[in-house]
């Protein structure tokens, strides 16, 4: 079985427990029985015939149907989020995502981490306001763990879901126009540009993340450089965007406008000798496997 196929019926299996798990810890008194029963219901029977359609060999419905199993479960975890916590509001600033956190007692760690995990994948929601909170509730380094966590995951849940449903719909999440321009970018110098683009701060990072779904980049490779970048950017936002290690006041701000500087320069070298550094790297990589 190809591991599409093994994503594939994963996801219709988790999302009616997905859903079950939804109502138990945050339907309560939300939702009332009757919707439970009847959401479920069409959940599971989504599940079966996406499952039936894919064994027989019918592609189209069968996504079409996952697909719809999982707008229910998004648009339900929203509905529900929104509805207890009453998060219309709670993304307006740090200071009002970190009362938020705070009065979510011991759950917000996880909450906290879902909510990143959320923002990667399709929230229209700076990251920066969620890293900063982050190290403004748990301490520059706890923050960091947790937004990693939940960075992490993202990036790989949007990576799969790319890869599973294909170009149609990571074209409808981020536009044709940059699911066309970077997929392409990724297919001919996908080994440098992609680390090179999670470590500066100018690349839409989250948008990336799909689109690798749709290129020929191996899982394998992704993770790797997934694992290797992103934390660094989280570690970056935490720390320094907090005002930890650099001030934003007197001698700090002439720090940050050499820093502008420098990122500026780098991103412009890049862009101009992106060919010439893949190739030299390559080629190093070639010799050590002939001296092998």
């Amino acid at each position: 079985m190809s591991s599409k196929r093994v994503i594939f019926i994963t996801l219709n299996i988790l999302c009616p427990i997905f859903l079950g798990f939804l109502f138990l810890f945050l339907g309560g008194g939300e939702v009332s029985n009757i919707t439970i029963f009847l959401v479920s219901f069409v959940s599971v029977v989504f599940s079966i015939l996406s499952i039936s359609l894919l064994r027989k060999r019918k592609f189209l419905f069968s996504k079409l149907l996952l697909v719809s199993n999982l707008l229910l479960v998004i648009l339900l975890l929203g509905y529900l989020i929104l509805k207890k916590y009453e998060l219309l509001s709670v993304f307006s600033s740090v200071a009002s995502f970190k009362a938020f956190i705070l009065n979510s007692g011991h759950k917000g760690i996880i909450i906290y981490i879902l909510i990143q995990l959320l923002q990667v994948v399709f929230l229209p929601v700076p990251a920066s306001i969620i890293a900063l909170a982050g190290a403004l509730i748990y301490g520059p380094f706890w923050g960091s763990v947790f937004c990693t966590i939940g960075v992490l995951l993202g990036s790989f849940t949007s990576y799969l879901l790319g890869k599973v449903f294909g170009f149609r719909l990571v074209s409808w999440v981020v536009g044709k126009d940059n699911a066309t321009k970077y997929s392409a970018i990724i297919n001919n110098k996908g080994m440098l540009f992609l680390p090179i683009a999670f470590l500066l701060p100018m690349f839409p990072d989250d948008i990336l993340c799909w689109i690798a779904g749709i290129t020929t980049m191996k899982f394998s490779y992704y993770s790797l450089v997934v694992l290797l970048t992103r934390p660094i950017g989280v570690v970056c936002m935490c720390y320094f965007g907090g005002g930890y290690i650099i001030p934003f006041s007197g001698w700090g701000l002439c720090v940050w406008g050499f820093l502008a500087v420098l990122i500026l320069a780098v991103v412009i070298l890049t862009y101009k000798y992106q060919t010439k550094m893949e190739e030299w790297i390559l080629s190093k990589f070639n010799k050590k496997k002939k001296r092998r």
